[in-house]
């Protein structure tokens, strides 16, 4: 005998499927359209029309225009996260190079997202700044860990958020003009620049040993 059930659970199964579609293409659009202009600029007109939705869609889904935006930093946030995903596993220098150049290559794909929304600081938007600003503790504290430090020491912490406001402004900075520095180039730099943050690390705490964590990054042999 045919379940009953079967017709009602397909039809559900379809109707779930063409609303995490639609709440996807709104997050989406949203995400371009803020990338491209400023908080005030993009109206929830703006993003229905661009996510081809009706237009009760996107409070039904998110609430308000707030609501959307938060959702599109959350995306964002996520996407950064995903182009890690390919890091190898390797030793510790090779990772941090190749999370060094996903980064990069995320940003220069995602270039007005990145300018406007990723590198906009805590005081264009505390609320969204604190999405990143999760992720990048998660982010650091496993560099720390993978460089044999102490992420709860206070002048890991000190160091660790100065690198990556240092790392930030460059970033800007090599986005307004590519055509200056390849990739590699700046990876290659930044990792420079880092191993000179940790090496001003025992100036905050004289108990900080920094000498195997530099060595590590470096990759040269600590026993030379």
């Amino acid at each position: 005998m045919p379940d009953s059930s079967a017709k009602p659970a397909a039809r559900a199964s379809r109707a779930a499927a063409r609303a995490a579609e639609t709440r996807q293409r709104l997050i989406d659009a949203a995400v371009e359209l803020f990338a491209e202009a400023d908080y005030d600029k993009v109206g929830v007109a703006d993003i229905v029309e661009a996510a081809d939705v009706a237009h009760g869609l996107l409070f039904h889904y998110f609430g308000n225009k707030r609501g959307i935006y938060l959702e599109a930093m959350r995306a964002t946030a996520a996407g950064m996260s995903e182009a890690f995903a390919g890091i190898p596993d390797s030793t510790p220098d090779v990772q941090i190079r190749a999370a060094l150049t996903a980064h990069l290559t995320y940003l220069s794909l995602h270039r007005g997202l990145a300018l406007r929304m990723v590198l906009g600081g805590r005081g264009a938007d505390p609320e969204a700044w604190e999405v990143f600003d999760n992720a990048r503790t998660v982010v650091l504290s496993g560099t720390a860990a993978l460089l044999g430090l102490d992420a709860d020491n206070a002048a890991v912490k000190m160091v660790g958020r100065s690198t990556v406001a240092a790392i930030d402004e460059a970033t800007a900075r090599w986005l307004d003009d590519e055509a200056s520095f390849t990739i590699d180039h700046m990876v290659g730099w930044l990792t420079h620049l880092i191993v000179a943050c940790l090496r001003s690390g025992p100036a905050l705490d004289p108990t900080l040993s920094v000498d195997n964590a530099v060595a590590t990054l470096l990759g040269t042999d600590r026993s030379t």
